[in-house]
């Protein structure tokens, strides 16, 4: 116990002034850490325990799936030219740019080399390599690394570092005692100074607000928290890096989300970042610490990049996002969360992608020594079969405000997705400009996109358009968007509801306009899962223009007479049909340039990009829009999509050769719309008619009514409704219980579903008293 206090009471004290408690948190956990980690190496990752079983593994690489090259692969040439130290250049030009990333990747070539020596060593037990790693290892404490270099180029100081942690660990048992003295206090100098950067930024005892600053800082814990772990019999200060990262992630990880599993940066840098995170606390649970993967945030954010990522390279929210795609890192990330949480479904989106295994040694994702490990472990733990169509086809990342709407979850070529960002995050750090904006990807191909490159960070296209809302498919209050890099920009989704066969989502955009707009609200309704209905309900302080946003990868045709947007790529085919305001009441304006632009020599490296906006010609201070969007297949039938007169609210048709679908929506302040003898009180309704009988769903409704067929509630109800000749399946999720009256144009025999008690039949009205939460009813 001594030797542990003596430990926190090293720790850097600007990391612990926020709050006395800290401390103890800290010196409670060291406690635990001390009676449960012998003194003994390896411990990241593997323990000397896993080595028989490892080299038994590693012997055998030719007959494991996808491992025939492993087997090479894992062993690296011996004698290979020591990396020089790169220089430090800081990014922030073209120029700089190319020098910095040139830094940070030779310092994780060398650092990797160390790390694959080491690795190689313990799966052979041949000498050589543990030579080998002890060379690279001394060659890397050698090396200069001061506060300037980290401040420089962090990347280059932080690729360096990790690896060589790893490869001072696993070879440690090759190491002389000279070496392990030279090298050890190489790292613990290094990791003492990642520390005094890293502890200020954070706290145990409260949340850290969204900041610009903080990226690259949170991502950084990992590796403090691995070099605590594998300096703890070494370095006084060791047990309080590793009790307090162990903590941090624990109580506070992460920034970017919360229990839903979120991450408000995007999907790249959630995939960069969780690489390193995960494999931090991985090592910690295969010590027995695995309290922080009992946390929701960790059981759900596998399912953020199953909803938010495409089987092809389809667009998202956040940096960077415009070139993801599925990649071995990230199957293997889907793979390590099935394992780690005994959760078969994301083992079965990772084969999906249809991703090999990581062949190479990079820093941002998994590599081949993961994909090695991994591999091993799930030889010793197969998970069963699941089919993705069992789970619900759209969810809600209430952390990060998104809501991700699919036809047939992960299958390339079959599905639709949908999703709209409102983020109570806003626009700091990695994360843009664009709430209430949305994406949609379909049939194989990015149909809507987040547009914008970045060709280093904060270029002048990077910040004055990427970042920008005037770069998403949004909407401008007269030319204007919302502010970038703020925390209060924020957006909120204020409505999610789905069933079988339908989603809805509404989101609140207007803290993000600041004092541009008095009301900025956006809703979507997904029908049928085939087409997406939305409606935009704007309000500004005085009489002003507004602009509706869409980007594609393709040139867009624009017919202004119809007010209709259409385009093809690949396999797959948008109409974006406009009928709010009327096409009278709109000018069109399309172009490909960026302004500012992009960096030429980028430019010719990616895909162009295309911009529509349709721009209301008269001023007023309020203005709705209605769109449609219909993704197809070429070649495929486009249906006929009109508006249909209405006396309140808004009431669309889409009709196809198969049957008319009519969509009501009633907006958030009125809550009802009317045409044509047929009556909504709610939010949204549809209904589709076919020679099989008809689909009605209602959304925060409390009425509805067209010839025979009505329904009203006491409070209001979502419900799904498959009508077909004398008999009826019905879906609803109610709030609070409920009285429910029906008439379906026949008169019930029988219903089940609910007792007894809690319905009644009288000629043809039908009504249930209904508990709160979901019930499914069939009627005849």
């Amino acid at each position: 116990m001594i030797r542990s206090l003596l430990a926190v009471a090293l720790l850097t004290l600007s990391a612990f002034a926020t709050a006395q408690s800290d401390r103890d948190i800290v010196t409670a956990r060291v406690a635990k850490i001390d009676t449960a980690l012998a003194n003994q190496h390896p411990r990241l990752l593997l323990r000397p325990a896993d080595l028989p079983a490892l080299r038994e593994f590693a012997r055998t690489l030719d007959k494991q799936p996808g491992m025939a090259d492993f087997g090479k692969l894992m062993l690296p040439p011996l004698d290979a030219p020591l990396i020089p130290q790169p220089e430090a250049v800081k990014n922030g030009t073209t120029e700089g740019s190319s020098k910095w990333r040139a830094g940070y990747q030779a310092a994780n070539d060398a650092g990797n080399t160390a790390q694959r020596h080491a690795l190689a060593w313990l799966m052979t037990g041949d000498e050589r390599y543990g030579r080998e790693a002890a060379r690279w290892l001394m060659h890397l404490a050698s090396w200069r690394i001061d506060a300037n270099v980290y401040r420089t180029n962090d990347e280059l100081f932080i690729q360096h570092l990790r690896p060589m942690i790893f490869a001072y660990d696993w070879a440690w048992n090759a190491l002389t005692a000279d070496e392990r003295k030279t090298v050890g206090r190489a790292l613990e100098e290094r990791v003492e100074l990642l520390a005094s950067f890293v502890q200020p930024k954070f706290a145990l005892v409260k949340a850290t607000e969204p900041d610009n600053s903080l990226s690259h800082p949170m991502r950084f814990i990992s590796t403090l928290g691995q070099g605590g772990l594998v300096l703890y019999h070494e370095a006084k200060a060791a047990p309080g890096w590793l009790a307090w990262s162990y903590e941090y992630y624990l109580r506070q990880f992460p920034v970017w989300g919360g229990d839903a599993g979120g991450w408000s940066e995007g999907l790249n840098y959630w995939a960069t970042g969780i690489s390193q995170h995960l494999r931090f606390l991985e090592g910690m649970q295969l010590l027995g610490f695995d309290e922080p993967l009992k946390r929701p945030f960790w059981r759900n954010t596998a399912y953020f990049g199953m909803y938010s990522l495409m089987p092809y390279g389809g667009s998202s929210f956040g940096d960077l996002t415009n070139i993801m795609g599925p990649s071995p890192s990230i199957a293997l990330m889907e793979e390590k969360f099935a394992l780690l949480q005994r959760d078969p479904y994301p083992l079965a989106f990772a084969r999906k992608l249809k991703q090999g295994l990581p062949q190479r040694f990079g820093y941002y994702d998994f590599d081949a020594t993961d994909a090695l490990l991994h591999r091993f472990r799930l030889s010793q733990q197969p998970l069963p079969e699941v089919d993705l169509a069992t789970l619900p086809q759209s969810r809600h990342f209430d952390d990060i405000g998104v809501v991700a709407m699919h036809s047939r979850l992960g299958e390339r070529d079959a599905d639709i997705m949908f999703a709209l960002r409102s983020s109570p995050q806003g626009s700091a750090s990695h994360s843009f400009a664009d709430q209430n904006s949305f994406v949609l990807n379909a049939f194989g191909e990015p149909l809507a996109i987040s547009s914008g490159y970045r060709e280093y960070y904060d270029s002048p296209h990077h910040k004055g358009w990427a970042r920008t809302t005037r770069a998403k498919n949004a909407v401008l209050f007269d030319g204007e968007g919302q502010a970038i890099k703020s925390a209060n920009a924020t957006g909120r989704i204020t409505r999610f509801a789905q069933g079988d066969g339908y989603s809805f989502v509404t989101g609140d955009a207007t803290a993000a306009y600041g004092r541009n707009a008095k009301l900025a609200l956006r809703h979507a309704f997904f029908v049928d899962r085939r087409f997406v209905v939305m409606l935009d309900e704007l309000e500004a302080p005085e009489a002003i223009s507004f602009q509706w946003l869409l980007h594609a990868r393709e040139k867009m045709g624009v017919d202004a007479d119809s007010a209709r947007i259409t385009q093809q790529k690949g396999n797959a085919r948008l109409a974006v049909q406009l009928l709010a305001p009327a096409a009278s009441e709109v000018e069109f304006s399309q172009t490909d340039r960026f302004d500012p632009p992009v960096v030429a020599s980028y430019e010719k490296r990616m895909p162009n990009e295309w911009h529509v906006t349709a721009s209301t010609r008269q001023p007023a201070a309020q203005q709705h829009f209605l769109s449609v969007l219909y993704p197809s297949r070429a070649g495929e039938a486009v249906p006929v999509i009109s508006a249909v007169t209405a006396e309140r609210g808004h009431v669309v048709r889409v009709a196809t050769a198969g049957g008319d679908t009519l969509v009501w929506l009633g907006g958030e302040k009125a809550r009802a719309a009317a045409a044509v003898g047929a009556q909504l009180q709610g939010i949204a309704a549809s209904l589709r008619s076919g020679a099989e009988g008809s689909q009605l769903t209602l959304v925060q409704a409390t009425g509805f009514a067209q010839g025979e067929l009505r329904v009203a509630a006491s409070a209001a109800v979502d419900l799904e409704a498959t009508l077909g000749g004398k008999q009826a399946a019905i879906h609803l999720r109610a709030a609070t219980p409920l009285t429910l009256t029906l008439q379906m144009g026949f008169t019930v025999q029988k219903l089940s579903g609910l007792p007894a008690n809690a319905w009644k039949a009288e000629g043809g009205q039908l009504t249930l008293q209904l508990p709160a939460g979901e019930s499914r009813l069939r009627i005849e």
